[in-house]
C-alpha cells in the first residue's frame, strides 16, 4: 500500500512539473510571438532622459526606446543600414549614433524619414527625421522697385526641404510667396514677388531651421564694410567689400577725385567692388560709393598718410644693406606696380646664412597727434605692402623697429591680412602686432625712443642652398586696428 501511495505521489509531482514546463513554454512562445515596437527616441544625456524628440542631426547619439527589441539583427535610418553595438541593445532600448555621412531626405526626398529595427521575430518602425544643415542667405537679387509678379532670387546655401517663404513686414504682416523653385544645388531660390509686400525681412522656413534677410521694396543705400588695403599700391587691383553695390556709378577717393563706374568691376553678388587707384590722394579721408540706392562713406580712414613710417619717397630713407635695390615698376615685369619707390631684396642665400640680404632704413614715426600717446601698443600694428615673386622655401626674415635688437620679430614669413596666406606674384597687405617689436605698453613711450631704424634682415637657417629670394616692400605704416 505504501508503494502505491509513493507511486501516486511521484505521478502527481510529475504532472505538476509537466504543467509548469508547459506554462513556461507557452509564455516563452508568447513573448517571441510579440512584435517589436519603438515607442519613442530620447538623448543619451541622463539630464535629458525625459526629453523625447522626433529628429536629430547627423552625428548625434540617441537612445531608441521600445518593447520586445531583443534579437536585433539590423538597424536602418532613412532606409540605410547603420552599425550598432549589440552590447548597447536590450529588449527595451538600443543606443545608436546617427552616421555623419548618412544620405538625407533633404537631397533625396524619396527616402523614408524613419528608424527601422529588424529583429529575429519581427520589425519595428518609427517616424524620425534626420535634419539637413541649417539654411543660410547671402544676398537677394531683384530689379528695383520690387513689383508683384517680378522675379527675385535668393542666394545662399542649404535650402533643403523648404516649407514656406514669406515677406514679413516691420509692422507685423506676412505675405507668403507661393510660386518659387529651389535650384538643384539648393543654393538658389527663384520666386515671383507676391502682391502686398512691404519693407521688412524675407524669410525662408526649412524643416531644419529658418533664416531671413533684410528686404526693401526700393534700393537700399550701399554699405562699405572693409577693404583689401587702406593704402593700395597705385595701379594694382584692390577691392572694397560691403552690400547693396547696385548700379555703382563711381567711387570718390577722399573727396579729391573720382573713379568712374566704367573703370570699376562689381561682383555679381553685389558685395564687392574691384578698382585700381589711379593716383595717390594728397590727404587721408574717406571713400564714398555712389550707387542706385544713394551714397555712403567708409567709416574707416583711407590712405592714412600721417601714419606712414617709410615709403622711400616722401617719408623715410634707405640707410645701409646688401642684396637690395630701389625699384619703380613700369608694368612690364614684377612687381608690375609700385607707389613711387619700393625696395627689393633679391638673390640666393646659401645654406645656413644668418646675415644676408639686409635692408636697414631710417623711418619717420607718426607723432602723438596722429596716434594718441595713451594708445596701447597691443592695439597697433606695423602694416605694409609686400610682393613675393618667388616662394621663399627655407628663407625667412628678422625685423626690428627703433634699433631694438632684443625684441626682433624672428623667422617672419609675409602673409596677407585678408587671407592669412602667403601669395606669390601679387601685392599683399601684411600686419605685424607692434608689441612684438617693443616692451613698452603705449604709443607715447614708443614714440619717445630716439632711434629711427626700421630693419629687415634675410636669413636661410637650413642646409638648402637653393633658396631664392625676390621680395618687394612699400608703404610701412603704424595703424590702430581698433579704428582701422
Amino acid at each position: 500500500m505504501k508503494a502505491l501511495n509513493d507511486n501516486i505521489r511521484v505521478f502527481y509531482y510529475l504532472l505538476i512539473a509537466i504543467g509548469v514546463l508547459s506554462v513556461l513554454s507557452c509564455s516563452r512562445d508568447h513573448d517571441m510571438a510579440m512584435s517589436p515596437e519603438i515607442t519613442h527616441v530620447r538623448l543619451t544625456d541622463p539630464e535629458k532622459a525625459d526629453s523625447t524628440f522626433t529628429g536629430a542631426f547627423p552625428g548625434t547619439m540617441i537612445a531608441v526606446i521600445g518593447k520586445n527589441l531583443d534579437g536585433i539583427q539590423k538597424i536602418y535610418i532613412n532606409d540605410q543600414p547603420i552599425g550598432f553595438n549589440a552590447n548597447y541593445c536590450t529588449s527595451t532600448s538600443a543606443i545608436i549614433s546617427v552616421p555623419a555621412d548618412l544620405v538625407l531626405t533633404g537631397t533625396h526626398p524619396d527616402l523614408p524619414n524613419e528608424i527601422r529595427i529588424q529583429t529575429n521575430h519581427g520589425e519595428a518602425r518609427f517616424n524620425f527625421h534626420i535634419y539637413s544643415p541649417a539654411p543660410q542667405i547671402g544676398r537677394i537679387e531683384l530689379k528695383y522697385p520690387a513689383r508683384a509678379g517680378e522675379k527675385l532670387r535668393i542666394y545662399g546655401s542649404n535650402f533643403y526641404e523648404v516649407k514656406k517663404i514669406a515677406f514679413e513686414s516691420t509692422a507685423g504682416g506676412s505675405v507668403a510667396a507661393t510660386e518659387y523653385e529651389v535650384g538643384k544645388d539648393y543654393d538658389i531660390i527663384e520666386l515671383k514677388i507676391p502682391s502686398g509686400v512691404q519693407d521688412g525681412r524675407l524669410a525662408v522656413y526649412c524643416m531644419t531651421d529658418s533664416v531671413s534677410i533684410a528686404f526693401t521694396t526700393n534700393v537700399s543705400p550701399p554699405v562699405i564694410k572693409s577693404w583689401s588695403s587702406d593704402m593700395p599700391i597705385i595701379g594694382d587691383q584692390a577691392f572694397i567689400t560691403g552690400s547693396n553695390f547696385i548700379d555703382v556709378t563711381k567711387l570718390n577717393i577722399n573727396g579729391e577725385f573720382d573713379i568712374p563706374g566704367e573703370d570699376l568691376m562689381v561682383a555679381k553678388s553685389q558685395d564687392t567692388i574691384y578698382y585700381r587707384l589711379p593716383e595717390a590722394p594728397i590727404a587721408s579721408g574717406k571713400i564714398t560709393v555712389y550707387a542706385a540706392g544713394g551714397q555712403s562713406n567708409s567709416m574707416l580712414l583711407f590712405y592714412p598718410i600721417q601714419h606712414v613710417v617709410l615709403d622711400w619717397d616722401k617719408v623715410g630713407s634707405y640707410d645701409w644693406g646688401d642684396n637690395n635695390m630701389p625699384v619703380i615698376a613700369d608694368g612690364t615685369k614684377p612687381p608690375f606696380f609700385t607707389t613711387g619707390t619700393a625696395y627689393r631684396i633679391f638673390g640666393t642665400p646659401g645654406a645656413w646664412q644668418y646675415w644676408w640680404g639686409n635692408l636697414s632704413n631710417k623711418g619717420v614715426y607718426p607723432s602723438v597727434n596722429a596716434i594718441p600717446a595713451n594708445t596701447p601698443t597691443s592695439s597697433l600694428v606695423l602694416r605694409f605692402e609686400c610682393f613675393l615673386n618667388e616662394p621663399l622655401a627655407t628663407a625667412t626674415f628678422d625685423m626690428q623697429l627703433k634699433g631694438n635688437w632684443d625684441k626682433m620679430v624672428s623667422d617672419y614669413v609675409p602673409r596677407d591680412r585678408n587671407t592669412n596666406k602667403t601669395s606669390i606674384g601679387k601685392w599683399m597687405t601684411c600686419d605685424i602686432p607692434l608689441n612684438r617689436f617693443t616692451t613698452v605698453v603705449n604709443y607715447g613711450s614708443f614714440a619717445e625712443i630716439a632711434n629711427s631704424e626700421l630693419g629687415i634682415f634675410t636669413k636661410n637657417k637650413a642646409d638648402n642652398a637653393n633658396a631664392k629670394v625676390d621680395i618687394y616692400f612699400d608703404n610701412f605704416r603704424i595703424i590702430d586696428t581698433s579704428k582701422n
